[in-house]
C-alpha cells in the first residue's frame, strides 16, 4: 500500500471536532450531550431572506463568478458603507467561507517557509490553514491576567523576522473574546510600515461587541490601506455556518488579483449560498439588536454561574460568543474526553474545547477550555451545572487550586 504524504500525516487536527465520534458513541447510550465545543450559532436566519430565497426560479444551478456573484458584493458593499466603511464591489473576493479566504490571503502573500506573527490563544484552525500554505506561525503569547490584550509593539517586535510577511488578528477574538479597538490597532501601524508587513484582520465576529465598546475595523486605519486584508464571514453574521460563503476585502489590487488566481482555480463559490446571504443582507437592524442581545445574556448568565468558585476563572468577553476559562485540572484534553466517555450528571455532559488546541506553544492550555455559549439559556443552565459538578469528582484535577473547597459547594 502506497504512503500518504507527510503533509496529510501531519496535517492539525481541529480541537472542535476530534473529539465528535466519542460524542456520536455517547449520544447512542442515550444521553443528553451538550454541545459547547463548535461555535454553531441556534437563531433562525431572517425569515425575509428565506421568503425572498423561496420565490427564485431556476431549472438548474450553473457555476458563478469565480470573485464571487456581484449582485451579492454590491449587497455586500451597501452593508459596510452604512458602517462607515467604503468598500467597491471590485475589492472583495467571495470565498467558499471565512476558511477559503485565509488560506488565498496566506498563499497570496507569503511564500513557504515564511512567517506571520498571531497572538495566542488564537483560533486553533489558523494552525492548519498555515500548514496548507507551507507557512510557520510565530506565536506572541498574551496574558490571561491582562484580559489577553494585544501585546504592547515593543513585544511584537521582538518576533518580527526577516522571513515574517504579516500580523494576523482575529477581531473580536476568537478564542479570548477580546475585542482590539481602534486606539489598539493604531499602534502596530508603524511596525507594519516599519518592517513592510501586512495585516490580516480576520472580522467574523465584527457584529457581536458588548458593553458598548467602540468596535475598530482595520478598514479605518488610514496610511496602510495598502496593507490591509480583512477576512468577513456570512456565517456568524447570519447564523448561516453551512452556507460557506466569506471573503477577502482589500484595497489593494495586487492583492485582490493573487486571490483572485486561486478563486478562479477552484471555479466558484456556492451560488446558492450567495443567494441566501444576499437576501440576509436585507434584514433590518432590528435582527442583528435582538441576536446580540440574546448573546449578551448567555454571557452574564454564564458569568453570574461561575463567580462563585474562585476556582473557575474567566475574563467577561467584550465580543463574539465564547468564554476561555480557566479550571482547576492538569490536562484539558483529558478532561474533554473524560466528560464524553465517563462523566454523567442527569444523564447528560458537556462538550468542550480543550485549551491545548489553542497554542503552539507546547505546554500551554492543559488548565483551560473553550466554551461556546451558543445554547438557549435554560440548556446553558444545565451545561453549567454539568461543568461544576464535573469538577467535583474529577481525578485529575489540580487539589492544590481547589485548596479544600469543592467547587460547587
Amino acid at each position: 500500500m502506497p504512503k500518504l504524504s507527510r503533509r496529510a500525516q501531519d496535517t492539525f487536527i481541529s480541537p472542535f471536532r476530534k473529539m465528535l465520534p466519542i460524542a456520536a458513541e455517547t449520544k447512542k447510550q442515550g444521553v443528553k450531550v451538550f454541545h459547547l465545543n463548535i461555535g454553531q450559532p441556534d437563531f433562525d436566519i431572517p425569515e425575509s431572506a428565506w421568503k425572498a430565497f423561496r420565490k427564485i426560479d431556476k431549472k438548474g444551478i450553473p457555476y458563478g463568478q469565480a470573485e464571487g456573484q456581484l449582485k451579492y458584493r454590491k449587497k455586500l458593499c451597501a452593508y459596510y458603507r452604512s458602517k462607515g466603511h467604503d468598500v467597491e464591489p471590485g475589492e472583495i473576493v467571495v470565498t467558499t467561507g471565512a476558511s477559503e479566504g485565509i488560506l488565498f490571503s496566506l498563499l497570496t502573500i507569503a511564500d513557504a517557509g515564511d512567517s506571520v506573527l498571531i497572538p495566542q490563544p488564537y483560533y486553533a484552525n489558523y494552525l492548519g490553514f498555515c500548514q496548507m500554505a507551507g507557512v510557520r506561525i510565530n506565536p506572541i503569547l498574551t496574558s490571561f491576567e491582562d484580559g489577553f490584550a494585544l501585546p504592547l509593539p515593543e513585544q511584537i517586535e521582538k518576533n518580527i523576522s526577516p522571513n515574517t510577511r504579516a500580523i494576523l488578528l482575529c477581531n473580536p477574538n476568537n478564542p479570548t473574546g477580546k475585542v482590539y479597538t481602534l486606539p489598539d490597532l493604531k499602534k502596530i501601524v508603524p511596525l507594519l510600515e516599519k518592517h513592510d508587513l501586512f495585516l490580516i484582520m480576520d472580522e467574523a465576529y465584527r457584529e457581536f461587541v458588548y458593553d458598548d465598546i467602540p468596535y475598530g475595523s482595520t478598514l479605518d486605519l488610514a496610511g496602510i490601506r495598502d496593507r490591509v486584508i480583512v477576512i468577513e464571514s456570512a456565517s456568524k453574521r447570519f447564523n448561516a455556518c453551512g452556507l460557506r460563503v466569506g471573503g477577502v476585502i482589500s484595497r489593494n489590487p495586487d492583492i485582490i488579483e493573487g486571490v483572485s488566481r486561486y478563486a478562479r482555480l477552484r471555479l466558484s463559490p456556492p451560488v446558492i449560498g450567495q443567494w441566501l446571504a444576499q437576501y440576509s443582507l436585507q434584514a433590518s437592524e432590528m435582527y442583528f439588536d435582538t441576536v446580540l442581545q440574546e448573546y449578551d445574556q448567555r454571557r452574564k448568565l454564564l458569568m453570574k454561574k461561575f463567580q462563585d468558585y474562585p476556582q473557575i476563572r474567566v475574563n467577561a468577553p467584550e465580543g463574539g460568543f465564547y468564554l476561555f476559562m480557566q479550571l482547576p485540572i492538569l490536562n484539558s484534553d483529558h478532561f474533554c474526553e473524560w466528560l464524553l466517555k465517563d462523566f454523567r450528571h442527569q444523564n447528560a455532559t458537556v462538550m468542550l474545547s480543550p485549551g491545548t488546541g489553542f497554542y503552539s506553544s507546547p505546554g500551554l492550555g492543559n488548565n483551560e477550555v473553550r466554551i461556546a455559549y451558543v445554547l438557549k439559556q435554560e440548556n446553558l443552565k444545565r451545561a453549567a451545572d454539568c461543568l461544576i459538578e464535573a469538577l467535583n469528582v474529577y481525578e485529575y484535577t489540580d487539589r492544590r487550586l481547589l485548596q479544600e473547597q469543592p467547587v460547587g459547594t
